[in-house]
């Protein structure tokens, strides 16, 4: 209930921000709320139309609202030299006020893949986790390097979030989740790893599914990251909404869901398959379960998933 009364009191805010910006800013009042899609402490996303078309406003919060709503419309106009026609696209970048925290982009009118998965048969499964990994890999072709990892950092946030989750089973496997990640690092520091421009949130629900093409919306990065990163969380999302009930696992997740949306990133190293991708499965899995309301049904899901992350040990080849 908690919960609950916050993302109203979010969606609340974030209405009456949005209500003065239009009324001052005559381009901005052009759009035509119709529905609140997501609301929360970073950002609201609307839908609705725009002169008249289809269209999503995202009205990023916090204190860097003008830097990431900046930094989307930068990267949306990047992507557009490539990623706006053919099989894999982007939703067009429409317009843009950074000094208000906003963006809009257009409507895709097609199925989230989110939303296939939830019933599809296993083929159909293969095909549409093969298809997110040929998005993936036409979004970073252009844009991919090798890099040094540290790593530090993801150790540090994601212990200092796990530690919030206390008491009973959920605290035991936060602290070991803390402890996996805390022993994969020192193999990993200094390795020469695959860095690309990714997503920075990518999952089956931001891939809408069209006859013409495959989508790619809410792109939420401008810099470079791990590219398994991306892959990482694609993964533990599929492990958290949509688990396979049937095959091997690796590293904790299906391993044919792996293989699937790995196969067409030809990109990845096998330092990139073989060490970081379990280490950034943990990375992903720390986050999820820091965050997720852990009454929900699929909050046992991911409990699931991090113990079989635990019990796949260190050493895992691919």
């Amino acid at each position: 209930m908690a919960r609950e009364l916050t993302e109203l009191e979010q969606f609340l805010d974030a209405a009456e921000t949005l209500r003065e910006i239009q009324s001052r800013r005559k381009a901005i009042a052009r759009f035509e709320v119709k529905s609140v899609l997501t609301s929360g402490p970073n950002a609201t996303v609307f839908d609705g139309r725009y002169d008249n078309q289809p269209a999503i406003l995202k009205l990023f919060g916090g204190d860097k609202r003008t830097d990431q709503a900046r930094a989307q419309k930068r990267e949306l106009e990047r992507l557009s030299a490539f990623m706006a026609r053919g099989r894999y696209r982007v939703a067009p970048l429409i317009d843009a006020w950074p000094g208000e925290g906003i963006t809009v982009t257009g409507r895709i009118d097609g199925v989230p893949m989110d939303t296939m998965l939830a019933a599809c048969a296993p083929h159909d499964r293969d095909a549409l986790i093969g298809g997110a990994g040929q998005w993936l890999a036409h979004l970073v072709a252009a844009a991919t390097r090798p890099a040094e990892f540290g790593g530090r950092y993801w150790v540090r946030v994601r212990t200092q979030a796990l530690s919030r989750v206390q008491g009973g089973t959920d605290g035991e496997l936060a602290q070991a989740l803390a402890n996996r990640l805390a022993a994969r690092l020192p193999a990993l520091v200094g390795q020469e790893i695959t860095q690309a421009r990714c997503h920075g949130d990518f999952a089956p629900a931001n891939l809408i599914v069209t006859e013409a093409a495959l989508y790619g919306i809410d792109i939420q990065n401008d810099h470079w990251l791990p590219l398994v990163k991306d892959v990482a969380r694609f993964l533990v999302y599929l492990e958290t909404n949509h688990p396979r009930t049937y095959g091997p696992r690796l590293f904790g997740m299906s391993r044919l869901d792996l293989q699937a949306l790995t196969a067409p990133l030809t990109l990845l190293t096998p330092v990139d398959r073989g060490q970081l991708l379990p280490f950034f499965i943990g990375v992903e899995l720390a986050d999820k379960f820091a965050t997720i309301d852990r009454g929900a049904e699929k909050a046992e899901n991911l409990r699931r998933a991090i113990v079989a992350y635990l019990d796949s040990g260190l050493t895992v080849i691919l």
